[in-house]
C-alpha cells in the first residue's frame, strides 16, 4: 500500500506536482537552516572554489534529477516499494557521510539541487498537461 494515492504519480498530476514542490521546498529550507546555523559536528568555509564547483555540480545533478522523473523505467523502479526503501535508506546513510566529510560542498550543491529542480519539473508539469 503507497502512501502517495496513485493519481499523484502521472507528471500532469497538480497533486502530485504540488507534492514534489513540497518536499523540494523542504529540502531547501533544510540545508539552508544548516548552513546558516552550523551545527557543532561541522565547520562551513565558503570559498570561490568551492561556490563555484558545487553550483556546477548541483546544475548537472539536478538536471539528472529532472531528467530522471521523465524516464518510464525509473518511475518503474521507484513503483516497487523493497527498492524504493533501499535506496532511500543508502542514499540518506551515503548523504550523511559526505555530510560529514565535506560539509560545504554537500549543503551547496544540494540546495542548488533543490534549486534548479523546481522550474524543471514545473516545465515537464506543463508539458505534459499539453499532451
Amino acid at each position: 500500500m503507497s502512501v502517495i494515492p496513485e493519481e499523484w504519480v502521472g507528471l500532469d498530476s497538480t497533486a502530485g506536482l504540488l507534492y514534489e514542490l513540497g518536499w523540494l521546498l523542504l529540502m531547501f529550507v533544510v540545508l539552508g537552516g544548516l548552513l546558516v546555523l552550523q551545527p557543532f559536528f561541522f565547520d562551513v568555509k565558503i570559498t570561490p572554489i568551492r561556490l563555484s564547483g558545487s553550483i556546477l555540480l548541483g546544475v548537472v545533478l539536478g538536471v539528472l534529477l529532472v531528467v530522471s522523473t521523465m524516464s518510464d523505467r525509473i518511475r518503474r523502479f521507484w513503483e516497487t516499494y523493497e527498492y524504493r526503501f533501499g535506496a532511500l535508506l543508502v542514499f540518506s546513510l551515503l548523504f550523511q557521510a559526505v555530510l560529514r566529510l565535506v560539509p560545504t560542498w554537500t549543503l551547496l550543491t544540494g540546495i542548488t539541487i533543490s534549486i534548479v529542480a523546481v522550474p524543471g519539473r514545473i516545465a515537464i508539469y506543463l508539458q505534459a498537461r499539453a499532451e
